[in-house]
């Protein structure tokens, strides 16, 4: 099991390890590819679409229940 100790030195060598501006480029490559598999490549104007309609359904939804 972690210490706490052990816990703080992982997220201070993190922070370390990012500092760094290639590093900030291969996480930034790694998280584009990352969401484009999780999201199913939806666009973020139709991501809105969704929610919105969401969001103005909500009551009428909750009035037919």
């Amino acid at each position: 099991m972690r210490t706490p100790q052990d816990i703080i030195n992982r997220k201070e060598a993190n922070q370390r390890y990012y500092k760094l501006e290639e590093n900030k480029e291969q996480k930034r490559n790694y998280m584009k590819i990352y969401y484009k598999k999780k999201l199913g490549h939806i666009p973020n104007e139709e991501l809105n679409a969704q929610n919105s309609e969401r969001f103005v359904n909500y009551d009428i939804k909750k009035i037919e229940k």
